[in-house]
């Protein structure tokens, strides 16, 4: 019998190479009652519940360190539903969804996730911060029970995205110009530490020039109700002066910097009997002056006189003329002038014997 020819048994041949491959396992099937969370989460919209969302941010949190995607992905899409119009964003806020997606955004990077996940995460995040800076260019003035929510994310946000920043400020200054006492009540709130926070970590100049025109509107008050935050906030004053340092061209930013310190130079708490007010606490003076705030004032002046400008060297100067002169170890202080001729004048009267005595 004639051997087969070798055209005939090849095919044979290579269905037993292809029946001898691996073959990739099949995707585990999804349970009864992970499908119907997944439904759930599918399901959330900016009409959710405070519960609803606080259920959906602990799906996430549990994709995320369980290395589950479905779960992480379907969390995500749904935080971005929820921001779709306000009335979701405010909800948010009453979950407490704000303080919790920035716990997982910082934790992301120690959760060890897949480049895909941490994709879906950033995008949930990226709508959180588009969201709340369309509700503060939004919000009216006139509404002043949301100056809580105001304060809110610019505390949690305005650090984290520029634009959130930026709407944060633009909105409480509105609010100060419609009228003078939301300025002390956002005052009373510790709003100097949440503008310090945000200048610290923006140095972007039209950021600088809007935090500046901000603090200047709410420090425009009588001594006695600012002199004493500015000193609990003490590094704020600092902050401002290298600040200014970091754009030394930029004219607006100097101008807006510069007329701050100068206020708040003038600050001083008038000792009418009613106040208890000590020294130490009387006045910022000594705050700008240990600032440097009158040696970058000179350094400015002398960029803009050598540049050929001399009008504006001359806005600076009299601006800067309000500025607290730097004390030598030969000069001394205002307070140990003041001091030292009230010792005096006490010598004289008690040196001096009356005519009637005599």
């Amino acid at each position: 019998m004639p051997p087969k020819s070798r055209a005939k048994s090849q095919p044979k041949a290579d269905s037993k190479k292809k029946s001898g491959k691996k073959t990739s396992p099949s995707p585990s099937p999804i349970s009864d009652k992970k499908q119907l969370e997944l439904n759930f989460l599918n399901e959330v919209t900016y009409e959710a519940s405070v519960e609803d969302i606080q259920k959906s941010f602990k799906f996430l949190g549990y994709g995320m360190n369980q290395g589950d995607r479905h779960y992480l992905k379907a969390a995500c899409a749904a935080v971005e539903r929820v921001c779709e119009e306000h009335e979701g964003l405010l909800t948010l806020i009453k979950a407490k969804g704000i303080e919790t997606m920035l716990s997982i955004v910082r934790h992301m990077p120690h959760a060890h996730v897949s480049p895909s996940m941490s994709e879906a995460i950033n995008a949930a995040a990226a709508a959180v911060y588009r969201q709340s800076s369309n509700w503060l260019d939004y919000v009216d003035q006139v509404d002043f029970h949301e100056l809580p929510t105001i304060l809110h994310l610019a505390h949690w946000l305005g650090a984290e995205d520029e634009d959130v920043a930026l709407s944060s400020l633009g909105a409480m200054e509105r609010f100060c110009l419609y009228r003078s006492e939301h300025g002390a009540t956002l005052l009373a709130s510790d709003v100097l530490q949440v503008v310090h926070r945000i200048i610290g970590h923006n140095r972007t100049p039209e950021l600088l020039t809007e935090a500046f025109n901000l603090l200047f509107r709410l420090c425009d008050l009588p001594g006695a109700t600012v002199v004493p935050l500015v000193h609990r906030e003490s590094g704020l004053v600092s902050t401002v002066v290298e600040s200014l340092h970091q754009a030394p061209l930029n004219m607006r930013l100097q101008l807006a910097g510069l007329r701050l310190l100068a206020l708040w130079s003038q600050l001083v708490i008038e000792n009418d009997g009613t106040t208890t007010a000590t020294a130490t606490v009387s006045d910022l003076k000594e705050l700008v002056r240990l600032a440097k705030a009158e040696d970058h004032a000179k350094e400015v002046v002398a960029n803009l006189s050598r540049s050929g400008l001399t009008h504006a060297a001359g806005w600076i100067s009299a601006i800067a003329s309000r500025l607290p002169r730097p004390t030598t170890k030969t000069e001394p202080s205002a307070t140990a002038n003041r001091r030292s001729t009230a010792n005096k004048a006490n010598r004289r009267s008690t040196a001096k014997p009356s005519k009637q005595s005599t």
